[in-house]
């Protein structure tokens, strides 16, 4: 992994609630280079085929949904 525990964990809890239980699950097979960022303003989409596809617009915390 490139990143640490603590390091996920931090951005995590930036702003979501977290019940306790709460599992961070950390698997991927896509690792983006150091210097690529998510900006406000990008969509992230994931297909799941028979599932469907999620989307998600990306914005700054202090922006109203």
């Amino acid at each position: 992994m490139r990143r640490s525990f603590a390091e996920l964990v931090g951005y995590l809890l930036r702003d979501n609630p977290l019940p306790a239980g709460s599992v961070l699950l950390t698997g991927t097979g896509i690792v983006p280079p150091d210097d690529v960022s998510l900006q406000p303003g990008q969509t992230v989409a994931i297909r799941i085929p028979g599932i469907g596809t999620l989307v998600n617009s990306v914005r700054r915390p202090s922006e109203s949904v």
